[in-house]
């Protein structure tokens, strides 16, 4: 909020700018009054300690802040406003204190941009034959994941925001911070208020009450561990699968690594391992510390096995028979089978065969599913999801 003005939150969850200093927020959330007297939400008006009282202020928008900081291209990293992202011998990123620079293939030192590395003197060339020192690369910061993970740890919601179920068992996005989800499974209302269904509206504990908001949908989450060959094991993010003398698969903890013929350590991409000397020689004939691997984790398999032990339907369905009698899938976690054998409902919900629909327990409905066929369980067919 500009210079000489109060932040204060609005229905929405987000903040607002009231136009005087030191302000007192009032309580409907869309006006405020000056420091030293108390809101009046009855009479519109701020009362001071003498009896008197003066208008009270309307909030406006306020704007959002700038981030100035540099992402890195491996988006898990960033760098401080005017610096430039270069990698490091471990494969992550470091942050040189100069815009645009030149990234020195020592992987330590970088230039101004303009000049080119000398490695040997250990100086930046500049075109006119003159030179300046190089600096020296820090350390760079984690990108702060800022999106919302809701409970089944497969969808997410943006930042501010909060997971509420759907109709479909699915989660949606309400645009409020800490939100309470209402029971029609469509809309949310802000924190603190309660949800009146029936006049489609969010009432305030002092008897006032603001519109409800609606549900939008929620984003997958991003699976970003390394599967490894054998389709068994998996990696975290950034690291590399490399084989172990057992036979298994372990994790060297660089991207894009070269795995080692010693099958326990290895070395960054672009290097040589020299399993002699129990390093890691770079092409300018200098050389790094290698790494030792780690264990890998085993694949959660997440097919969803039907009754008869021999059909299989993707996470987060649910196994419904056929009129064939054999089981179909239903796209819905923990479905209600319906009894046409054709069709499905949400979890808490009862078929509606003749009218083709899902009841709520509040009188609500919702459309039913259409269950697709299953696949055949083979030990070749387990789809493996991390």
């Amino acid at each position: 909020c500009p210079d000489g003005s109060t932040c204060c939150k609005l229905s929405t969850g987000q903040y607002g700018c009231c136009p005087l200093p030191n302000a007192v927020c009032c309580s409907d959330q869309i006006h405020c009054c000056p420091s030293g007297t108390t809101c009046d939400t009855g009479a519109g008006k701020c009362n001071r300690q003498d009896g008197t009282s003066v208008m009270w202020s309307k909030k406006t928008s306020s704007q959002s802040l700038k981030v100035e900081n540099v992402v890195c291209p491996d988006q898990q990293s960033q760098c401080p406003d005017g610096s430039t992202c270069c990698k490091l011998s471990t494969g992550q990123y470091g942050c040189c204190p100069l815009p645009n620079a030149v990234c020195c293939s020592d992987q330590i030192h970088c230039c101004p941009s303009g000049t080119t590395c000398d490695t040997g003197a250990g100086k930046c060339n500049r075109q006119d034959g003159t030179s300046v020192m190089w600096s020296k690369k820090t350390s760079s910061q984690s990108l702060k994941v800022e999106n919302v993970v809701c409970p089944d740890q497969q969808s997410q919601c943006p930042d501010g925001s909060t997971c509420c179920k759907l109709s479909t068992g699915q989660y949606g996005c309400c645009p409020l911070p800490n939100a309470v989800c209402c029971s029609d499974q469509i809309h949310c209302c802000p924190s603190g208020t309660t949800c009146d269904t029936g006049a489609g509206k969010c009432n305030r504990q002092d008897g006032t009450s603001v519109m409800w908001s609606k549900k939008t949908s929620s984003q997958s989450l991003k699976v970003e561990n390394v599967v490894c060959p054998d389709q068994q094991s998996q990696c975290p993010d950034g690291s590399t699968c490399c084989k172990l003398s057992t036979g298994q698969y372990g994790c060297c903890p660089l991207p894009n690594a070269v795995c080692c013929s010693d099958q326990i350590h290895c070395c960054p991409s672009g290097t040589t391992c020299d399993t002699g000397a129990g390093k890691c020689n770079r092409q300018d004939g200098t050389s790094v510390m290698w790494s030792k691997k780690t264990s890998s984790q085993s694949l959660k398999v997440e097919n969803v096995v039907c009754p008869d032990q021999q059909s299989q339907c993707p996470d987060g369905s649910t196994c419904c028979k056929l009129s064939t009698g054999q089981y179909g899938c239903c796209p819905l976690p923990n479905a209600v089978c319906c009894s046409d054998q054709i069709h499905c409902c949400p979890s808490g919900t009862t078929c509606d065969t003749g009218a083709g629909k899902c009841d709520r327990q509040d009188g609500t409905s919702v459309m039913w599913s259409k269950k697709t066929s299953s696949q055949s369980l083979k030990s070749a067919d387990v789809s493996y999801r991390i």
